[in-house]
């Protein structure tokens, strides 16, 4: 028997047309007793929405209002019957799927995956569970079973998967067996045998709005009640043909409906900021009309909310997400997160982001450790890169210590979760105590939005836990704490916590809800083919071809479904401005919606050179809303003048001048302030401690007995075994794997210096001195004017030749490319460096007189190009040295420090938020 159905026609929208029926419908006097209806709708949103609208319509007329039961499409197939067993609740059903699949036969599972999961996989088996539990319930929503499948399938030509599905099949069987064992009922199957038994029976009223494309369980249960069922079908009555008799879409006729769009409100533009920009160019352009609970911004890419939420921040502009926060991406859900990867590998990186929480960092600053402890731990990963900490605390300095003392007070934390293998419940009592140590302390208050939103993802947490205390024991995986936290935040994945309601903040609506959405004003962004209509031909189990022959949701009904929504928006809003991106969030390309398409055959031609046309100008655009200017707010920073020294530097490293020559005013943030990054984004032994590491092998060698050998494997033994003890003794038993591969790199580069070594000691040279073989540090003064600076340095080695007593002095250099001490130092004429000619006044200062040659060692990546390097300056030219060194000095000491160089030096990126490096139009303070 065919559903009675109503057409609302256009005049209001859906939810004022509806409101306006039920109060005529069921206005009894001064009463309006709907206690009698369920109303049934989409979801959530619109049934708030809609009873809003029924109390106001109730308060205008001067009725007291008895609201309906507001239900959505879901859930309203279990007002219809009597179950006679409880029903198994999602995770019984699907932890019951897990265990027939693993259980099941190896044959039949590899007809249906290529390559199961090993046993011991729960989490594995868990999401084959899932993906063939939803097989089964969206078959059970059109009356159909995995036999079915097999069976139509076989009409199609291309069809050769009968013995996967017949597969499926028994285990499908076998899953509804042990449901029976448990006493307990599948929901969806419930529901067919209310449907096969004619057991649907209700004495209330069923109003149906928003359910144009209704799954066909609930129509055939319906069905069984039509006399007590009325479908509002929010469309005039002339569009009677475009619908069936339960006023559902008819796909056939939506696919050649022509949707009148005012081509001037599509909006064509590149990517997400930019649709975002726009959607705030469209907002502008209302002119104050409407306030911000009359305009709703739909998302067809619901990815963009967060380019939309900042770009109208940028503008002064309050919005919200109507489907609230992900519980995902608050703190409760990112601690467990954090603690179960870490508990999974017991990696450093995984250490260093669980610490960094900013809710455990707290914890962590209560106990006894160092206040800059945070620092300490970057410096210390920055230094030994482990990829593990083991107990081998490297080092044994302040550093080290501190490490220690934050790796013991998170070990306090996670040794709730000592232990191997417990049933998955059993874990529970972990988790909760968790909780309580990191959050226990802390006073909350509801009326806070962020404590609320705290307080919600607890109760969700808590749920999840005794959602797993209730599944049956013989369902419950044994599993470790990592995958225990994982399993129960399985069940947070797809929730979310409500945004607190703010009257002065535009919502943020996803496409399927726009039919119902009431604001008079709506921007769509996003809207490219993919997202409206959205398409799926390429399906693991049911692609396109066989959902159409099985009369499943497919392209066509989806195509109908949006052509609908349009035509709908297009003919019940005051103003509508649909946004089309050119590519997705990804930056893969995109093309604008069939849907702009769908209108007369003359008018198709016009349309597509208009929409493939490129985007405007920025000078061609509107303004954008709250009087922003095109990338965001002034951020008001300017680059800082540096200050002039209360005090004369009196000394000064020898490779300060370099940074002096490259940009006196980074020189001033590195020198003078003494400003330095750090982190531990390390993946890698960078320059500088790679550097180090072969300073510092080689420092050893010139101290060792091995110094002045001729025999190069001699030579090379001894480096392996310094280069191993160093190894060691800096990144301990577990380094990152890349560290290995460098450590054997730079092993390369040392064997091919030990044959350039014992040929210049056969040359007749041999090392009189080494860096720290007398001092650490060697002085000089230079005379400046009447003045005098001290200088500084480390001279790697000093080389003496047995025969003519010549000296050079010489400097390890490992950088990748090798360049010659002439390039190094000088750019044409100009110094761009003064390392070396001032590493003649440091030999002075050892007593070292007359003229000495001055040179690298190169150890580049290139092993053939392993060489000792000298210079050829003059004497005039070292003079020339010396007097551009004297400059620097006079300058520094005149404090001049600006401006900063332009374009910056090479090697000065952790300078470059402060310099306002690659930033258009960057201020500088005047």
């Amino acid at each position: 028997m065919p559903l009675n159905h109503h057409f609302l026609g256009f005049s209001q929208s859906a939810l004022s047309s509806a409101g306006e029926y039920l109060v005529q419908r069921y206005r009894c006097d001064s009463l309006a007793d709907m206690t009698s209806a369920i109303v049934v709708l989409p979801g959530r949103r619109a049934a708030r929405r809609l009873l809003e609208i029924l109390v106001e319509f109730s308060q205008q007329r001067g009725l007291l209002l008895s609201p309906p039961t507001l239900e959505t499409v879901g859930q309203l197939p279990e007002h219809l019957y009597e179950a006679k067993r409880p029903f198994a609740s999602d995770l019984t059903q699907q932890l019951a799927w897990a265990s027939v699949l693993r259980n099941a036969d190896g044959r039949h599972l590899l007809r249906i995956v290529a390559a199961p999961t090993a046993p011991d996989e729960v989490v594995g088996w868990l999401d084959l569970a899932q993906s063939v539990g939803q097989l089964h319930t969206e078959l059970a929503a059109d009356v159909l079973d995995f036999r079915d499948v097999a069976q139509r399938g076989r009409e199609l030509e291309s069809f050769g998967e009968g013995e996967r599905w017949a597969a499926l099949r028994r285990l499908q069987e076998e899953y509804l067996r042990a449901l029976d064992a448990l006493q307990l009922w599948d929901v969806q199957t419930a529901r067919l045998v209310a449907i096969e038994r004619r057991e649907c029976r209700t004495d209330r009223d069923i109003i149906v709005l928003g359910a144009v494309d209704m799954p066909r369980t609930l129509r055939q249960m319906l069905e069984q009640i039509a006399e007590r069922v009325t479908v509002l079908v929010h469309a005039p009555p002339e569009w009677g043909d475009r619908f069936d008799d339960d006023g559902c879409l008819v796909p056939d006729a939506w696919a050649t409906v022509s949707i009148p769009l005012d081509v001037d409100s599509v909006r064509l533009v590149d990517g997400p900021v930019e649709v975002a920009d726009m959607a705030a160019r469209c907002l502008a352009g209302f002119g104050g009309r409407y306030r911000a609970d009359e305009i709703t911004i739909g998302l067809a890419d619901e990815k963009i909310a967060s380019h939309v939420s900042r770009r109208l921040h940028e503008c002064g502009i309050a919005a919200r997400p109507a489907v609230g926060t992900a519980s995902s991406q608050t703190a409760p859900y990112r601690l467990l997160a954090a603690i179960e990867a870490y508990l999974r590998s017991r990696r450093y990186a995984e250490f260093a982001a669980l610490v960094r929480h900013p809710d455990v960092s707290v914890w962590i600053g209560k106990g006894a450790v160092a206040a800059d402890w945070l620092e300490r731990l970057d410096e210390y990963f920055s230094r030994h890169l482990q990829a593990r900490l083991s107990g081998d605390w490297l080092g044994g300095d302040a550093h080290a210590r501190s490490v220690r003392q934050v790796y013991d007070r998170a070990e306090i934390l996670l040794q709730h979760f000592e232990g191997s293998v417990r049933p998955w419940p059993a874990w529970n009592e972990a988790v909760r105590k968790l909780l309580l140590d990191v959050y226990g302390g802390r006073v909350w208050n509801r009326e806070c939005e962020p404590d609320r939103v705290y307080l919600d993802v607890f109760k969700q947490i808590h749920e999840a836990c005794a959602a797993a205390e209730a599944v049956p024991p013989m369902l419950v995986p044994t599993v470790d704490a990592a995958t225990a936290i994982q399993l129960t935040l399985r069940q947070l994945r797809t929730a979310s916590v409500s945004s607190r309601f703010d009257p002065e903040a535009i919502e943020l609506v996803g496409w399927l809800e726009l039919p119902l959405d009431d604001a008079p004003a709506l921007v769509v962004c996003s809207f490219s083919e993919g997202f409206v209509p959205s398409s799926v031909n390429a399906d693991a189990f049911l692609p396109n071809a066989l959902r159409s022959r099985l009369g499943l949701q497919d392209n066509a009904r989806r195509y109908a479904r949006d052509a609908y929504a349009l035509s709908v928006l297009a003919a019940s809003r005051q103003r509508l401005d649909l946004i089309v991106a050119r590519h997705d969030t990804q930056g893969d390309p995109l093309s604008p919606s069939r849907l702009l398409f769908a209108t007369e055959r003359d008018q198709i031609a016009r349309r597509a050179r208009r929409f493939f046309a490129p985007p405007p100008s920025q000078g061609d655009l509107p303004p954008l809303a709250g009087g922003s200017m095109p990338g965001g707010r002034d951020s008001g920073f300017v680059v800082p003048r540096p200050e002039t020294p209360d005090e004369k530097i009196r000394e000064l490293p020898v490779t300060a001048f370099r940074d002096y020559l490259a940009c006196p005013y980074r020189f001033y943030l590195r020198r003078i302030l003494k400003l330095q990054s750090s982190d531990d984004a390390a993946e890698e032994l960078d320059g500088g401690l790679f550097g180090s590491l072969i300073h510092e092998v080689l420092r050893q060698f010139g101290l060792g007995s091995c110094r002045d050998s001729t025999d190069p494997e001699e030579i090379r033994r001894q480096l392996r075994e310094l280069l191993q003890r160093n190894a060691n003794a800096q990144f301990g038993r577990y380094p990152l794997a890349s560290v290995k591969v460098q450590l054997e790199q730079l092993r390369l580069r040392l064997d091919g210096f030990a044959d350039k070594q014992a040929e210049r000691v056969a040359a007749g040279w041999s090392i009189e001195s080494i860096e720290g073989e007398q001092r650490e540090h060697t002085d000089a003064v230079l005379n400046v004017g009447d003045d005098q600076i001290v200088l500084r340095g480390r001279i790697d080695r000093i080389d003496i030749h047995r025969e003519t007593g010549r000296r050079a002095i010489l400097d390890y250099k490992s950088s990748d490319s090798p360049r010659s001490p002439e390039k190094a130092h000088q750019r044409g004429e100009r110094w761009i460096d003064l390392q070396l000619p001032l590493y003649r006044h440091l030999a002075r200062s050892l007593g070292i007189t007359g003229p000495v040659e001055l040179g690298y060692v190169l150890l580049p990546k290139d092993v053939d190009k392993i060489e000792f390097c000298m210079a050829e300056w003059t004497e005039d030219q070292l003079e020339a040295a010396d007097e551009v060194a004297r400059d620097v000095v006079s300058n520094i000491w005149k404090g001049l420090f600006w401006p900063p160089t332009e374009p910056a030096p090479d090697f000065s990126e952790e300078f470059a938020s402060i310099c306002q490096d690659g930033v258009f139009e960057r201020k500088l303070a005047p």
